[in-house]
C-alpha cells in the first residue's frame, strides 16, 4: 500500500489500536529529533528567508490528495504558499512532510522542543497532544479574529477542534470525513429490491443485505450483501450511539457503558449479522478474497453490494464502475436514531512557537488556513475532500463533479445532510483511550473477528475498563 493511501482510516485500521491514542501514550523513540526541516522542504520562493521574515515550518502528509493526478505537497509549495505571501510577503511559509512513524515523532519533537510549527493531525492523537500540555490554545485568537467562528465553520469538525478536558481550543479543521453506505444499484435490481434511502432501519438493513447475500451450489457465500466500517471506534460504537446507548459517560469520559442494555442489543445486532446470519461480511472473510485494496476493491468486485465506507470513494469507485452503476446513502436508523462517523482532520500550533517568537506568523498563516475561500476550496479541488468552512463545504458537491462529470448522479449531497443533521458526529473516546484500548481491543478480537466469544462477555469489562481510567486518573495526578 502506497503512504499515499495511507488516510487517517487505514493508519487506524494498521495501528492495531481502537483510536490510536495508545501510540502516542508510551512513545519514547530513540532517535533523536531533528530541529531542521526535513529533506526536501522549502520556502515558498525557494529562497532562505530574511532576518525580518518570519519562518512558519507546516507538517503535512503527501498522501493528503484523492483527486487524480494532485501531489498535496506540490500544490502547497508551488500555488498556496506564494498566494499567501500575496497577503503576508513577510511569512514564510515551509514544507515538511510527515513521514514514517510521525504520531510517535512529533510527541517527541514537541518535548525537545523541535517540533514543527503547524502540525496536520486528527483526533484522538491532536487530544493526547493537548493533555500533555503542547498545544497552543487558540481560543483567545480566535475570539479577538474569528468572533464569528461558531457561524462560519461546519459544526461537527469546529466542535471537535474544542478539548474538554484540557479546555483548549486545539486546533482548526482541514477537512472533515464521513461514513455513509455505498451501494450497487445493479445488485439491487437484479434482486428486485427498492433502493436503500434515508430513514431505513437496521431491521431494513439486516433483511436487504440477507436477500443481497448470493451462494454458489456448495453453499459458499460468493457475495455478501453489506461489509459494515471494519473497525470499532470509527464503525461498531456508532451503533451503540444509534440504539440510544453510549460507549462511556459524558461527565468524566472514564465510565464504560458498553454493559447496557442498549450497547449490548446494538452489539449483538453486529454481531448476530456477522456470525449467525453472516450478510455483513467479517473482515477475516474479505481479507480472503485477495483483493489487493478491500477499502475501494470490494464493491467494484461484487464482492459485497453495499458498503460501509469514508468519502474518500468516488474517483476510485467512478474508475471501477459502469457510470449510474452504484451510489450512496445514509446509514440505518437503529431504535433512536440513525448515527454515523464524522471525524475531522485538524491543524494545530505547536506551543514551542511562543518562545520562538512566530506566535502571531503561526497564527496568521493557520487563519488564512482555515478561513480562506482561496485555501478551503482547495481542500475539495485539489485533494477531494470535504472542507470545514462552511461555505466551502455547500461547493463541495459542484467541485467533485467538475472534476468527474461520472459523479453527476452520485447522491453527494447525502453527506452535506449527515454533516447538517447532525447524523455524522465524532467518537465516544475515554478520557485514557489506550487505557481501554488495552482492554477492549482483544474483547471485540474475541465476538468480531473469531467468533468465539459473546457480546455479553464485552458488557463483562465494563467495570475492568472504568478502573482502568481510574487507575490512569490517579497516575496522572487526578
Amino acid at each position: 500500500m502506497s503512504q499515499k493511501n495511507l488516510s487517517r482510516r487505514t493508519f487506524l485500521q494498521l495501528s492495531g489500536v481502537t483510536a490510536g491514542a495508545a501510540l502516542l501514550a508510551a512513545c519514547a523513540p530513540t532517535a533523536a529529533p531533528s530541529a531542521a526541516p526535513a529533506a526536501g522542504a522549502g520556502t515558498a520562493s525557494g529562497t532562505t528567508p530574511s532576518a525580518s521574515n518570519k519562518e512558519v515550518r507546516y507538517a503535512s502528509f503527501e498522501w493528503f490528495a484523492y483527486v487524480p493526478g494532485q501531489t498535496w505537497a506540490d500544490y502547497n509549495q508551488k500555488e498556496a504558499f506564494p498566494e499567501f505571501q500575496k497577503e503576508h510577503p513577510d511569512i514564510t511559509p515551509v514544507w515538511e512532510p510527515f513521514g514514517d512513524g510521525w504520531e510517535t515523532k512529533a510527541l517527541t519533537q514537541m518535548a525537545g522542543g523541535t517540533a514543527p510549527d503547524i502540525m496536520s493531525t486528527w483526533p484522538p492523537i491532536i487530544n493526547t497532544w493537548a493533555e500533555k500540555k503542547q498545544l497552543l490554545n487558540l481560543q483567545p485568537m480566535v475570539d479577538v479574529d474569528i468572533p464569528n467562528a461558531n457561524d462560519i465553520f461546519l459544526k461537527p469538525a469546529w466542535d471537535q477542534a474544542w478539548d474538554p478536558i484540557s479546555q483548549i481550543r486545539m486546533g482548526m479543521g482541514t477537512d472533515i470525513d464521513v461514513t455513509s453506505v455505498y451501494y450497487s444499484k445493479k445488485a439491487f435490481q437484479d434482486a428486485g429490491l427498492d433502493l436503500p434511502k434515508k430513514g431505513w432501519t437496521t431491521d431494513e438493513y439486516t433483511d436487504i443485505a440477507t436477500k443481497l447475500t448470493q451462494k454458489d451450489g456448495n453453499g459458499t457465500v460468493t457475495r455478501w450483501g453489506a461489509q459494515l466500517r471494519p473497525d470499532y471506534v470509527l464503525g461498531y460504537e456508532y451503533y451503540v450511539n444509534a440504539f440510544g446507548g453510549n460507549v462511556r459517560d459524558d461527565d468524566t469520559f472514564t465510565k464504560c457503558l458498553l454493559d447496557s442494555d442498549e450497547a449490548q442489543q446494538a452489539l449483538e445486532w453486529i454481531r448476530k449479522g456477522m456470525w449467525d446470519i453472516n450478510c455483513f461480511a467479517q473482515t477475516n472473510q474479505i481479507a480472503g478474497t485477495g483483493i489487493p485494496n478491500t477499502w475501494t476493491g470490494v464493491l467494484p468486485a461484487n464482492v459485497v453490494a453495499m458498503a460501509e465506507r469514508s468519502a474518500d470513494q468516488f474517483f476510485a469507485l467512478a474508475d471501477a464502475m459502469p457510470e449510474d452503476s452504484w451510489d450512496l446513502t445514509h446509514v440505518p436508523t437503529g431504535t433512536k436514531e440513525a448515527v454515523s462517523m464524522g471525524s475531522p482532520d485538524l491543524w494545530c500550533i505547536y506551543k514551542g512557537v511562543v518562545d520562538r517568537g512566530n506566535q502571531d506568523a503561526a497564527w496568521q498563516f493557520l487563519k488564512w488556513l482555515g478561513t480562506s475561500d482561496y485555501y478551503q476550496d482547495n481542500i475539495a479541488t485539489k485533494a477531494g475532500r470535504i472542507p470545514t468552512l462552511a461555505s466551502s463545504t455547500k461547493k463541495w458537491p459542484d467541485i467533485l463533479r467538475k472534476l468527474d462529470s461520472r459523479l453527476g448522479k452520485v447522491s453527494l449531497e447525502v453527506i452535506l445532510d449527515q454533516l447538517q443533521s447532525g447524523e455524522a458526529r465524532g467518537p465516544q473516546l475515554f478520557r485514557y483511550q489506550s487505557a481501554a484500548d488495552e482492554i477492549l481491543n482483544p474483547a471485540f478480537d474475541k465476538v468480531y473477528q473469531e467468533g468465539s466469544a459473546p457480546v455479553s462477555s464485552i458488557a463483562d469489562l465494563a467495570p475492568q475498563v472504568t478502573k482502568a481510567q481510574q487507575d490512569a486518573m490517579a497516575r496522572a495526578g487526578g
